[in-house]
């Protein structure tokens, strides 16, 4: 929207970017260049972009944290709410402003989680009465009531950033900005964040501006998409205007919509007349059973799949698995049971993901496989061997662990020494250690990077890092939790195919995940855990084709599953997990 735009609609914009150019006080170059940007109150924005385009700085812009507390060479202005930021303190513009950081840690702080959600209001001087009914209701959003009063410290991840929404809700801002703000949510999770400030822009014509990498949610709910590249605005229009340029915003590294995806694929497979063009499902659905009779789809596991088991059966016939579960119960505080009862085997070089909606115990259950956590009761085994009394030390030398976090792992003062600090633990020679830290650098793509400080690097990249050090250890036991969590989409295939590398080398992957994208793509089982137990179990088209049991976890199949389970009458299976399959099945009237 041009300035002109929202001069139109009778009213000054909430937020009016006039050649707004930025660069770090570190940085040679510009992070942000020549943004031109006007936002009208009440508007719903959407910003995508790949792994530092420079997304999160223009959040920062908006509440006055640049420059009033970074600082930097700058050019250009920018005014939000009619005040200038150069002009104003950000004490000022936070009364305005409302923002969700994208690491929910960096902004709790208080003893239990009501205190952090009316933390905001009672420094805005809400009246007392007030406050309690925005901290009811903005818990009530983001399904957290029932932990009102407990630690924020001593939840999950994804637990955590949902009650950094609710503080950001409760204050009730007159434009709200959230820096990607779902990315530790389990699928249904992210849409309700969509509907709930959806609904907040209707009721109240707050004015959103979200950063993310959720391109479905981003079709079904903006008003206005912006795609920034290297610092610059590159593409900007209506949702419908945007993801018909599919394969540009794949070119870039971006998701978009399956069904969009679908859509440009079936232009170049029919050549219609009328170009198809779908951006939410119900469009799919619609115009494929108009314009098709019958499907022949059919799913099966690919050429790859059927490989790695045929390999792995040859190993583990005579071996016990990699890891055994037994009876476990594990409880954080007294009479508080996370897991209750979880028995599960995961078998030498199977590729496995875990998932489950925020809270139901997936990381509590890894965190036993190398010793961070110990079980209540029962047991774990690892490679036939019972970590009881293993030290975490020990145990490293089996199960390499990758946190959420990479930020939790990273200390060394270069790549290459991070890298390097694992094998010298284990008392490998020189030779063999730098063998090592080039072996994985390769793998993960960083060669170039090996002098760098890895506190430097992007958050990918530095992904990429920890996994990285993980890989020159050589665990025969890899798990991963949550490791495509805030990265672009293309960012997340190159970290997953580094992944599937490892596991193509004979390594057990374990992969924690709320992106059912990924799992489809890259995990042969799935295990679905729900309030600490399995209720889910087998291999991963097995498993998306039990769409109401999903439901249940505050889970979905990924968006072309659903739409050929839709479709079941015209002949598609219920188990299709890639556009190309769909695709494939197709035929012409």
């Amino acid at each position: 929207m041009t300035i002109g735009d929202a001069q139109k609609h009778g009213e000054e914009p909430a937020i009016d970017i006039k050649g707004f150019t930025y660069s770090y006080p570190t940085s040679k170059e510009p992070v942000l260049r020549d943004i031109n940007l006007s936002v009208r109150k009440g508007e719903f924005l959407s910003i995508m972009g790949p792994t530092g385009a420079g997304k999160s700085t223009l959040c920062l812009t908006l509440n006055g944290i640049i420059p009033q507390s970074l600082s930097g060479k700058m050019s250009g202005s920018v005014v939000v709410e009619g005040m200038n930021t150069l002009e104003h303190g950000v004490h000022m513009l936070t009364s305005k402003v409302g923002i969700i950081f994208q690491e929910p840690e960096s902004q709790l702080f208080s003893m239990n989680v009501e205190e952090e959600v009316s933390f905001g209001p009672e420094n805005l001087g809400v009246p007392p009465d007030e406050i309690r009914k925005r901290a009811d209701w903005a818990l009530g959003v983001v399904r957290m009531e029932q932990f009102r009063e407990r630690s924020p410290f001593r939840l999950s991840g994804g637990q955590k950033q949902r009650v950094a929404i609710a503080a950001a809700l409760s204050m009730m801002p007159s434009i709200l900005v959230l820096d990607e703000p779902t990315s530790g949510l389990d699928p249904i999770g992210k849409m309700e964040v969509f509907s709930v400030v959806h609904d907040l822009r209707k009721m109240q014509n707050m004015t959103v501006v979200m950063v993310e990498h959720e391109s479905e949610e981003i079709a079904r709910f903006s008003d206005r998409i912006v795609v920034m590249d290297q610092g610059r605005i590159v593409l900007e229009g209506k949702p419908r205007d945007v993801f018909s340029r599919a394969q540009t915003l794949l070119d870039i590294g971006l998701s978009v919509p399956q069904v969009s995806e679908l859509s440009e694929k079936m232009n170049q497979k029919f050549r219609p007349g009328r170009p198809y063009s779908f951006l939410t499902l119900q469009e799919a659905e619609e115009s494929i059973r108009k314009n098709f009779s019958k499907s022949k789809a059919r799913s099966g596991p690919s050429i790859g799949v059927g490989e790695r088991r045929q390999r792995r059966s040859t190993v583990t016939d005579s071996q016990p698995p990699a890891v055994e579960v037994k009876d476990l119960h594990f409880e954080y505080e007294k009479g508080i049971e996370v897991l209750t009862g979880i028995n599960l085997n995961i078998n030498r070089g199977e590729c496995v993901a875990i998932v489950g909606q925020n809270g139901s115990g997936k990381t509590t259950l890894v965190k036993h496989f190398n010793g961070l956590l110990r079980p209540t009761s029962g047991k774990i085994l690892v490679n036939g061997i019972e970590t009881a009394d293993k030290t975490i030390a020990q145990l490293s030398k089996t199960v390499g662990y990758l946190f959420q976090n990479p930020d939790h792992q990273i200390f060394s003062t270069s790549v290459e020494e991070e890298i390097a600090f694992g094998p010298k633990n284990l008392g490998a020679e020189p030779e063999e250690t730098e063998r090592r830290v080039a072996e994985a650098l390769r793998l993960v793509g960083l060669e170039e990077y090996r002098k760098v400080p890895p506190s430097t690097l992007g958050l990918g990249q530095r992904r990429k890092v920890t996994l990285a050090s993980i890989v020159a250890m050589k665990p025969d036991v890899m798990v991963l939790d949550e490791p495509t969590t805030g990265i672009d989409w293309n960012g997340s295939i190159q970290l997953m195919d580094s992944v599937r590398e490892l596991n193509k080398q004979g390594h057990t992957i374990i992969t924690i995940t709320h992106s059912m994208r990924v799992v489809a793509q890259y995990a042969e089982r799935t295990i679905v855990l729900a309030n600490g137990e399995i209720i889910l179990d087998g291999p991963t088209r097995e498993v998306f084709s039990k769409p109401d049991a999903l439901k249940t976890t505050f889970l979905a199949p990924p968006q072309i599953t659903c739409l050929a389970q839709n479709l079941q009458s015209m002949g598609f299976a219920d188990d299709i997990l890639s556009v190309d399959e769909f695709c494939s099945g197709l035929e012409a009237v």
